[in-house]
C-alpha cells in the first residue's frame, strides 16, 4: 500500500492541491520579495566588554515600534566577531559571505537561547528565519541601485535581515528610527570603531560600565577565563578607558552609562537614551524581550522571574570575599568612579 505524501489531500481541503511543498515555498519567498520593507535606518551599536548589561539594553530596544532591533548578539564579519568588518567595495562578492551571521540557520534549527543557562533557567523562543531567502532579498537590493559607500551595502545586509526573519513581530509598525544591536568589544579595538562611524556617521554607540565588583563577580563566574582577578579587572579597565576615549574622539554620537543607572533608574534612563536617539518614549523599553516576548534575564544566578532585575547591583557582595572586595577597589575603584561622575557619560 503506497504511503500517503504530505503533499496530497488527505483531509479533503479545498485548494490544497494548488500548490505542493516546494511551491508553497517559493510562494511564499516571491511574497515576501515583492513586499520588502527597506532598513536604511542608523545604527546604534551597544559594545563594551561582556557581562556589563549589553544583553539587557539590546531586550529593552527590541519591542520598540520605532526600531528594527536585531535580536541577539551582532556578528558582522567571520573573522573576529568583535571587529568590524573592513568590506572592500571592489570586492563585491564577498559582501554577504563576510556579514553573513551563521547563527541565523542554527536558531532556525534549534530555536534561540541564550548560551550560558541552562534548563530551566533557558527560554527558548521559535525563530523562522531563511537564510536563503536572505541572499536573495540582499541581491535583489545590492542590484535596484547603485553602490557607492559601504553604507549601501549594510543598508541591503539589514534589510535582507529583518525581511527574511518570517516571524519577526515588529517588521510592519513605524516608522522606524533606528536599527539596534549589540556587539561585546568592538570597543576594544579602535580602527573597528572608526570603521563603525565611517558606514554610520549618522550612528551611535552606547557603552556600559558596570560596578566592577558586580562585573567580576558575574564575569568569574560565567567563564574561567575571568577567573584572575587582576587579569579580569584589567580588561574590564580597558573596556571603560576605550569607551571614554571614544565620547572624547566621537562626542555626542557616543553614549557611556552605568549598568547601575540602567537597572536601579530604568525608566529615567531610557527616557534619556530615547532622547538621544530621537525615538519616542515607550512602555516597550522598560521590559526585555525577544521578539516582543517576555525573557528572563542573562545572569549567573538561577533566575526565576522576568523584568529588569534591580538586585544584580549588590549581589557581588555576597559572592567575593572582603580581600577580593578590597583588590579591585584597589585597581577600578577610582575609575569607576569617574564614569559614575560623568565623565563622558552623557
Amino acid at each position: 500500500m503506497r504511503e500517503e505524501s504530505t503533499t496530497e489531500n488527505p483531509s479533503g481541503v479545498p485548494g490544497w492541491e494548488r500548490l505542493d511543498e516546494l511551491e508553497e515555498y517559493q510562494h511564499a519567498c516571491r511574497v515576501r520579495l515583492e513586499h520588502v520593507v527597506p532598513v536604511r535606518e542608523p545604527l546604534v551599536l551597544v559594545s563594551q566588554v561582556q557581562r556589563s548589561g549589553g544583553t539587557l539594553l539590546s531586550r529593552l530596544f527590541d519591542a520598540h515600534p520605532e526600531c528594527h532591533a536585531h535580536p541577539y548578539e551582532l556578528h558582522l564579519g567571520r573573522s573576529i566577531r568583535s571587529r568590524w568588518p573592513k568590506l572592500p567595495l571592489d570586492r563585491p562578492e564577498q559582501w554577504f559571505r563576510t556579514l553573513y551571521e551563521p547563527k541565523a540557520a542554527a536558531h532556525l534549527a534549534l530555536g534561540y537561547s541564550k548560551p550560558g543557562l541552562k534548563s530551566p533557567d533557558m527560554d527558548v523562543f521559535p525563530f523562522v528565519f531563511l537564510p536563503r531567502l536572505q541572499k536573495r532579498v540582499f541581491d535583489e537590493c545590492i542590484a535596484a541601485r547603485p553602490v557607492e559607500r559601504r553604507r549601501d551595502v549594510y543598508d541591503c545586509y539589514f534589510t535582507s535581515y529583518f525581511n527574511a526573519w518570517l516571524d519577526y513581530q515588529n517588521l510592519y509598525s513605524g516608522p522606524k528610527k533606528v536599527v539596534t544591536g549589540f556587539t561585546p568589544r568592538t570597543t576594544l579595538h579602535e580602527p573597528s570603531i572608526e570603521r563603525f562611524f565611517a558606514a554610520y556617521p549618522d550612528g551611535t554607540l552606547v557603552s556600559l560600565v558596570r560596578d566592577p565588583r558586580a562585573w567580576y563577580a558575574s564575569a568569574s563566574r560565567h567563564r574561567p577565563k575571568y577567573e584572575d582577578l587582576d587579569e579580569a579587572i584589567a580588561l574590564w579597565g580597558e573596556s571603560t578607558d576605550a569607551a571614554l576615549a571614544a565620547a572624547r574622539r566621537f562626542g555626542e554620537r557616543v553614549l557611556v552609562l552605568t549598568y547601575e543607572e540602567l537597572v536601579l533608574e530604568t525608566e529615567a534612563t531610557m527616557e534619556r537614551i530615547a532622547e538621544r536617539l530621537e525615538i519616542s518614549m515607550s512602555p516597550t523599553l522598560l521590559v526585555p524581550t525577544f521578539n516582543g516576548r517576555e525573557i528572563r534575564a542573562n545572569s549567573s544566578d538561577r533566575i526565576a522571574s522576568y523584568g529588569v532585575l534591580a538586585d544584580r547591583t549588590d549581589r557581588y557582595r555576597d559572592v567575593l570575599d572582603q580581600q577580593a572586595i578590597a583588590r579591585i577597589d584597589e585597581l577600578a575603584g577610582e575609575l569607576y568612579e569617574r564614569v559614575r561622575s560623568g565623565d563622558g557619560a552623557w
